[in-house]
């Protein structure tokens, strides 16, 4: 059942990587609309999906206490995105605001679901929400490591791709080098 679903769903993707070279032409004009819903302490099954894919999709050093989140004392400008083709969960974004800068903390797509245009349209949905922000995000710096070094260049490409730029700022936090791209 399960894979006669996913089956049926791959067929209804609807995409919007215009710079997606796997994809053809006809498939590179189509569209995607994601719902995209802010999650409370109440939103329990979206909560659920989240830590999930957080605690899937993230290296262990990067990880905090999921539940750290949801406290009122940390992370104040907080807000956890969830995003959704129709009913189809695609992924999650949590970010920080103070002073006019967002600051994109996390963002993760489902991993069957990747590279299909789905992590370009959440971007594009929290410039929207965030429009009259500069968003930043920091990415692991690829050459201070070769842990996991191709996953660091598919990110940072990734975030090119949507727009953003390197910055010369870097930093070590929590045992890791950033770089911040605006």
């Amino acid at each position: 059942m399960e894979k006669k679903l996913e089956e049926n769903y791959q067929q209804n993707v609807y995409l919007s990587d215009n710079n997606n070279e796997n994809l053809n032409n006809s498939e590179k004009n189509i569209k995607i609309k994601l719902k995209m819903k802010i999650i409370n302490k109440k939103n329990e099954n979206e909560i659920k999906k989240i830590k999930n894919l957080y605690y899937s999709a993230f290296p262990k050093n990067e990880l905090l206490n999921f539940d750290i989140f949801f406290s009122n004392n940390t992370f104040k400008g907080k807000k956890i995105f969830a995003f959704y083709d129709k009913t189809i969960f695609v992924g999650f974004a949590i970010i920080t605001s103070k002073l006019k800068i967002s600051n994109i903390l996390y963002l993760a797509i489902e991993s069957e679901l990747r590279r299909k245009g789905y992590g370009t349209q959440v971007v594009k949905n929290i410039n929207n929400f965030y429009q009259n922000n500069r968003i930043v995000v920091d990415v692991e710096d690829p050459d201070k490591t070769e842990i996991n070094k191709e996953q660091r260049l598919k990110r940072i490409k990734f975030y090119l791709n949507a727009g953003f730029k390197l910055t010369n700022i870097k930093y070590f936090w929590e045992d890791e080098y950033y770089i911040i791209m605006v």
